[in-house]
């Protein structure tokens, strides 16, 4: 078995929608480069309702031609997280099977394949690493694998507060999100796979 570790470019980011009713429909792209954002938030001077998602995307064609994939993680670092209605803000992580490449308002929905989430009770002490598996048949192995992050509570009760998750973006050195991808060499992969299975 071999690693792989493939790190997000600081083309990364997050787009926002914003309006004074709930769910807000103006959308945007967001201002702060270094975070990444999802969730639904009341600002101030209220109401300022805001629902934010994030974009990734990977160069996966650098996974050597010919290789198994045996398990694949998105790791992330947690910047802060706030949940002031008590919503507990899930992370939906979508699949984009095309690439949204150049990130601008029109991405807004291009992840169409929900792969995985994570739980706001799941998530670490702010400052912390963690990860989210990835069914292994959703890494593209010819080109870019791209994600939207997505918040569950995008509709329903309005919120009077902040709930919402930040992570690092690709812009903090040492912090930018990665892919771990554990692959199996050509004539090896089956057999390995029934062993693990």
């Amino acid at each position: 078995m071999a690693i792989i570790t493939i790190k997000q470019g600081t083309e990364d980011g997050y787009l926002i929608k914003t309006g004074s009713t709930y769910p807000p429909t103006t959308l945007g792209i967001g201002g702060n480069t270094s975070v990444l954002a999802y969730g639904a938030e009341n600002w101030y001077p209220a109401p300022t309702y805001c629902i934010t998602r994030s974009y990734l995307r990977f160069d996966t064609s650098v996974i050597p031609s010919g290789v198994v994939i045996a398990r694949a993680k998105l790791w992330l670092r947690l910047y802060n997280k706030d949940n002031a209605d008590g919503f507990n803000v899930q992370l939906q992580l979508y699949r984009d099977t095309g690439d949204w490449g150049t990130l601008d308002t029109g991405d807004w929905g291009c992840g169409d394949t929900q792969i995985a989430t994570k739980n706001y009770a799941d998530l670490p002490a702010i400052g912390s690493w963690f990860s989210i598996d990835i069914p292994v048949n959703q890494i593209n192995k010819g080109g870019i694998t791209a994600f939207e992050i997505r918040g569950d509570h995008e509709s329903g009760t309005a919120p009077t507060g902040i709930n919402s998750v930040s992570l690092y973006s690709a812009d903090n050195s040492g912090s930018e999100p990665y892919l771990e991808i554990e692959y199996l060499l050509p004539g090896t992969g089956a057999m390995l796979l029934m062993f693990l299975g």
